[in-house]
């Protein structure tokens, strides 16, 4: 009669994850998905080469990181939709969007140019970074598997690196 209850608790002691490290995955998955279609955009658009090799970058480091996550979820059992918003989650006002951009934003990125596109994806890649940092240190206090914690430790170290040169190259373009 309560095996169904007692079931659940019982299986969430023994798992190497918990509800944070699953909520985390789901959410940065489509968090570095965002990340790198706005960096596939810069190839499309004259921009510094400094901005440039960033985008490369990102689409690099995270893509990987988005396979890494997705094989957690295949390892857990737990299912990712594809096909879901991938604003889920991320809509909330202010600090709550975790740096996620709505369509109209990409939108309007996707349709500037030259030095008002460069500093409008600098702009949003660095809040974009910002919001990924606040989700990992979220995950690395609350979260149960290590594997997922070193993953955020990871994204926070090379995000504040990349923030730090988005800061310097808005700073050039006079932003």
């Amino acid at each position: 009669m309560f095996a169904g209850c007692s079931s659940g608790s019982a299986v969430d002691d023994s798992e190497s994850f918990n509800k944070a490290d699953q909520k985390f995955v789901q959410e940065m998955i489509p968090h570095h998905e965002q990340a790198v279609v706005m960096s596939e955009m810069v190839s499309n658009v004259e921009v510094s080469g400094e901005t440039a090799a960033l985008a490369t970058e990102i689409i690099s480091a995270q893509a990987s990181e988005i396979e890494l996550m997705k094989s957690f979820l295949s390892e857990w059992g737990v299912e990712f939709d594809p096909n879901s918003d991938p604003h889920a989650g991320h809509m909330m006002s202010g600090d709550e969007s975790h740096g996620m951009m709505t369509d109209e934003e990409l939108a309007e990125l996707e349709n500037s140019m030259g030095s008002n596109f460069e500093k409008m994806w600098l702009t949003m890649m660095l809040a974009h970074h910002k919001g990924a940092i606040k989700m990992a240190e979220t995950v690395i206090a609350d979260g149960k598997d290590a594997r997922v914690k070193t993953l955020a430790e990871a994204i926070i170290s090379e995000q504040k690196k990349e923030i730090d040169l988005i800061d310097s190259l808005l700073a050039k373009l006079g932003s």
